[in-house]
This record gives structure tokens, sequence and C-alpha cells, in this order.
């Protein structure tokens, strides 16, 4: 068989995955003894794993650190075997399984991203699979059975523990059967703490300990409150895989929906028939210039869009005015829409939100009634089944401050005001309409 022999470097990623999947899985059945996966006890289980269990914490910590360490490892892997052309002739079978087992990881991480039920977990869950419908064809279904059911609670919850757990069963079968591969050959016989490979061995796992016991909880959730549906909170991210992906498709999707069906589809079918098009003798990157070409646009794209998506999480914490209100009930309902931190999913004309959900322009745009602006925020999923959008059951008063708030709003910029959020809350709702605090 023709194996096309990876600098010894790069092939320790491959070698490297296989005692992370172990040190992962390990904890991950310690977590599982004290994980109660229902929607009414799943945090607090959590929560007296990390203070009250002995090395509760540092199960917590070792379990989702080399989660993200085994992800990280498995693009590099991909990556290497991609520049190295190590996906050609008697290899394709290989390369068509990494790639699945490189989705199963992601689609493993991102379920246990939701088990511990925080406000966090619940909101950066909401959001991902608000993101999820825009899959062209498929993202509607996927999401829906995903709920299973038009809201995110205790069905939802029991749906991604099990992928949890069975995902894990199969990237188990899948390390096994790869473990016959070429890559994970490499080192089979000889030593791998040669000169070469044993300060990148060093660096990896001082990397690892560092952000397990001291370094900032970037992989981990910190349990900061309990999951509270009908308050979203404020200035924290989707999960950092998909960062990318939040940022592009739910643009293209509404903007351009012939196009992204051309780009994700045409994507997942290159990537993963890769070897059946490229078939030329050439291995070296540098003889491969369209594989060139491609790879660098892809590792482009996924920076740059991955740092617009973290950038985008972020929002002014401002209240939108019209430049004249002209009445009571749009400042209340300009106090409500702040309460609620309706921009955790909305923008207004394109500023000072999140571009989960629709721009708040579009109700005045599309000449909505009232009561339609209404009924929608009281159960919006009578009007869009599978929304990730909540139900707000608030009272009729404020229902209809609202709807008069959000259908005032002003197309051009410069006939609204935004005001910082504390200065909006500190004076009172007359101040707005004469310029003058109420006596």
């Amino acid at each position: 068989m023709e194996i096309n022999q990876p600098a010894k470097v790069s092939g320790l990623f491959a070698y490297l995955i296989w005692p992370f999947w172990v040190v992962c899985l390990c904890s991950g059945i310690f977590l599982l003894v004290y994980y109660v996966p229902t929607f009414g006890q799943a945090f607090s289980s959590v929560l007296l794993l990390e203070e009250q269990i002995p090395f509760g914490w540092l199960m917590r910590r070792l379990h989702g650190v080399s989660a993200a360490f085994l992800m990280l490892l498995m693009f590099f892997h991909l990556g290497r075997i991609f520049y190295q052309g190590a996906y050609k002739n008697s290899l394709r079978r290989f390369w068509l399984l990494k790639v699945a087992l490189f989705f199963c990881l992601i689609m493993s991480i991102f379920s246990g991203y939701f088990l511990p039920l925080s406000q966090e977990a619940f909101w950066g869950t909401a959001g991902t699979l608000a993101n999820l419908t825009t899959i062209p064809g498929v993202g509607g279904y996927l999401v829906t059975f995903l709920k299973g059911g038009k809201e995110l609670g205790g069905i939802a919850l029991s749906r991604f523990f099990s992928l949890h757990i069975g995902l894990a069963a199969v990237i188990v079968l899948f390390l096994f059967f790869l473990g016959r591969g070429p890559a994970e050959q490499e080192f089979k016989g000889r030593g791998i703490c040669s000169r070469g490979n044993l300060w990148v061995i060093l660096v990896i796992w001082g990397l690892f300990g560092y952000l397990v016991t001291w370094g900032p909880a970037w992989f981990v959730d910190e349990l900061k409150e309990p999951a509270q549906p009908l308050l979203s909170p404020r200035f924290f991210p989707h999960p950092w895989y998909f960062w990318g992906f939040t940022e592009t498709f739910p643009f293209l999707s509404n903007a351009y929906p012939f196009l992204s069906f051309l780009l994700f589809w045409g994507f997942i079918f290159l990537l993963f028939f890769l070897p059946y098009f490229d078939r030329g003798p050439a291995k070296e990157i540098l003889q491969r210039p369209i594989a060139l070409a491609l790879g660098s646009a892809f590792l482009v794209a996924v920076g740059y869009f991955s740092f617009l998506g973290l950038y985008g999480s972020k929002y002014p914490d401002m209240v939108v005015l019209p430049a004249a209100p002209q009445s009571v009930a749009e400042i209340r309902g300009a106090r409500i829409y702040a309460e609620k931190n309706c921009a955790f999913c909305h923008q207004i004309n394109g500023n000072y939100g999140r571009r989960e959900g629709p721009d708040m322009m579009v109700l005045g745009e599309r000449k909505r009634h009232p009561e339609w602006v209404q009924r929608f925020i009281w159960n919006a999923s009578l009007f869009q089944p599978g929304t990730t959008m909540p139900r707000y059951e608030l009272p009729l008063s404020d229902l209809e401050a609202l709807s008069a708030y959000l259908l005032a709003l002003p197309r051009e910029k410069k006939n609204w005001q935004a005001i910082p959020r504390p200065l909006f809350v500190e004076l009172d709702e007359k101040f707005w309409l004469t310029g003058k605090e109420k006596k």
C-alpha cells in the first residue's frame, strides 16, 4: 500500500487524539454517575458535582478541555492530511471516516454544551439552534428533531443527553477502526519521544494542564445561574466552534438563499469526496495549485468569520428611541424591550443587537397590525413553528406598549436616538417626551 510518510511532528496530531479521548471518556463516565438529566434537576446536580463532590470540579474541567483539544487535534490532523495529499489512492476510505468522525465530535460536544442547563447553556443552545435552521433543506427538520417540539425544554434535554452518550459510543468505534490507518501506525514500533517530538508533546500537555487547573473557563460552563427561558442574558457568545457559522449562514440564507444552498452542500460534498476529485499523482501542496487556493481560502474564511462571530456576540448597551416619541406607550415599550433584553436576538436597523432573529424594522416595513405583533410576542410558535423565540406571557398593557414602540421605530437613522441604558432607566418616561424631568 502506498503511504505518504508525514513529518514526525505533524503525525503527532493523530497519535495524541487517543490519550485525550481516554481522558475525555473517563471523566465523562465520572460525571455521568452524578448527573440528573431532568429539566428541574440538571443544573443543581452539576452544581453539586462542582461544589461538593471531591474532585468534581476537576473532572468537569478535564472533560470540557479534553473535548476541545480533541476537536482541535482532529482539525489539525485533517489539515495535515489535506496539505500532504495523504488521502489519495488506497487511503480514500480513511479520509471519509475521519471527516465523519470530525462531524461526530462537533455534534457530541454541542450536545454536551446544553446539559448543565445554566442560563448560558440554555440561551447559547437556543441561539445556535436558531442558526441551524438556516441549513438549506434540512435545518428546520434537524432543529425540530433536537428540540422534540416547539420549545426548548425537558424533551430537548433528554434528546441532547441521549445524543451525547450515543455519539460517544460511535466515536469509540471510529477510533478503533481508524487505529489501522497509516498516520496512526506511524509511531508503532518506534519511540515517539524523539528530540523532534518531545517538545511538542510537552507544550500540548502543558497547555492542557494550565487550562484545566488555572486557566480561564473557556471550555467549561461557569454555572453562574440556572436557565431562565423568559430572561435572555447579556454578552456571551455562541459555542466557539460555531462562531463562523453563526455569522455567515443566517445572513446568506435570508439574503441569498440559493447561494447559501450551493455553498453549504457544495462544501459538504467536496469535503467528503475530495479524494475522488483530486486523482492526480502529485502530493506536494505546491504542485496542487487548486487545492492550495481552496485550502487557503477556507482557512481565511474560517478565521475571519469566527472573529466576526465573536465580535457580533457583543453589542452596545443602548436603548433606541424615535427622535421625537409621540406617546408614553412608546417609552414604556422601549423600557420593556430593554428589560427583556430583546437585543440578545434582534437588531434595530442593523445596530445594537445580535442577528439571531429578524431586524425589528421589518415590522413597520411590512405594516404589521399592532394586534398581530402582540399575538406574535405572546406565542411566536403559533405563527412560526420551530422558532426558538420563547413565549412572553405579558400583561395586555405591556404587549400594547411593546407593539407601539416597535411599530413607531423610524427607518432612517437620523430619525432615532440611541440612549445608554443606565440613563434611560434613571430618567422618567415624561422626560423623553418633553425633554424635562417629571416634577
